[in-house]
Parts: C-alpha cells; structure tokens; sequence
C-alpha cells in the first residue's frame, strides 16, 4: 500500500514539495489541515474522542473533525473526506470561517476551517473515533475551560469563539 504524500508549506501556504505522512508527522514538518466543526440544528456541536491509539493527542476530546490536507488536495475536499472518514457524514454543506494558523510542537500547519449542520446518523471510524455526541454550546465552553480539548482543537475553538457568533 502506497503511503499518503503531504503538501509541505511555508508560512504563507506555498507548497514547498512533498513528503511521506510519516515524516511531516516525525520531523514536524509544516503542512494543511482543514477543520471541520459539526453542528445539529438545534445548535449543539459534535464532541468525541479521539482513539488511544493514535500518534497525535491520542485519547484526548476534540470538537472539530478534520485532518491533514493530501498532497494536491483543495482545503475543501480534504474537510469533505474527512467528514465521510472519520464520522461518516457523505454529504453537508460546508460553511468556510477562517483561516487559523496553528504551531504546537509535532503539529504544525496552516488550517482552513469549517462548519456543517448535520442532523444525520453518525457512523464513527474506530481507528480514529473512540466515542462522540452532539453537546451544548455552553457545555464545549465549560470543557475547553476546563482544558479537556486537545491543544489544536482548543486552540481552533477559541478561535472560533473569537470570531464567530454563535
């Protein structure tokens, strides 16, 4: 099986050539993510937790889906997979918010981000997803305050509070 290639970028977005996902993630490389945070029409946001097993913030709650950009994959597109990937939504509108420009030791990128309102059934992928559920607008507030987010996805959600009206 072929590895996946990864964009490496500079701090304005340029692609400066590509690498394996194995060493963007071993040597910190800076790359693209899009984000996406899903919420229900009744406001609430999706919140899981990501799975043990993984290399980065394993076992730690997020409140966005997304992932890293492929090589020569839009923003967009990547969000729109890794929707399907990850909480098996095939279809939703995407909203873009912002661009957010995230640096944290081994995760380094530049991030386009977006919203959904999705009122579907949620089909978790185990690999990434250990558990997840729509919450209130108040309770992901309380939890980020209380520093149970990854450090990216704190960092986007308070991004997002700062820009956003909710």
């Amino acid at each position: 099986m072929k590895e996946e290639l990864i964009d490496v970028v500079d701090d304005e977005d340029n692609v400066l050539r590509q690498v394996t996902w194995k060493e963007m993630h071993e040597k910190s490389l800076l790359h693209r993510s899009a984000n996406i945070f899903v919420f229900n029409s009744k406001g609430q946001i999706f919140m899981h937790k990501r799975n043990r097993n993984l290399p980065l913030y394993p076992g730690m709650f997020d409140l966005k889906a997304g992932g890293v950009v492929q090589a020569g994959e839009s923003y967009e597109n990547a969000a729109k997979r890794e929707l399907k990937e990850e909480l098996g939504i095939e279809s939703a509108e995407l909203q873009y918010l912002f661009d957010f420009k995230f640096r944290g030791g081994h995760n380094n990128n530049n991030r386009k981000v977006y919203k959904c309102t999705y009122d579907g059934k949620i089909r978790l992928q185990e690999e990434e997803v250990e558990e997840g559920m729509f919450i209130t607008f108040e309770a992901a507030k309380k939890i980020l305050e209380e520093g149970n987010i990854s450090p990216s996805g704190a960092a986007v959600f308070r991004e997002f509070l700062k820009r956003v009206k909710k």
